[in-house]
């Protein structure tokens, strides 16, 4: 049988940010950033987001990662 995947397993490299913001009347806009943990660039501020599960639609790994990483 031919292998469907060039793994053993299949890797999506589909990733999903989310961008949050707050507008005050008469005042600045505020966007949510997190803080990386990891590397590359920890210690650096990033829009929350990540990469999708195997069979995660792309709205439900947008809530996933902003409840993880917030």
């Amino acid at each position: 049988m031919k292998k469907q995947y060039t793994y053993d397993y299949p890797m999506p490299a589909i990733t999903a940010d989310v961008v949050v913001f707050n507008h005050e009347f008469r005042g600045p806009v505020k966007v949510l950033l997190i803080k990386r943990k990891n590397e590359p660039y920890k210690d650096c501020w990033a829009l929350p987001g990540g990469f999708m599960e195997i069979d995660e639609t792309l709205e439900n790994c947008a809530m996933r990662e902003l409840y993880e990483e917030t």
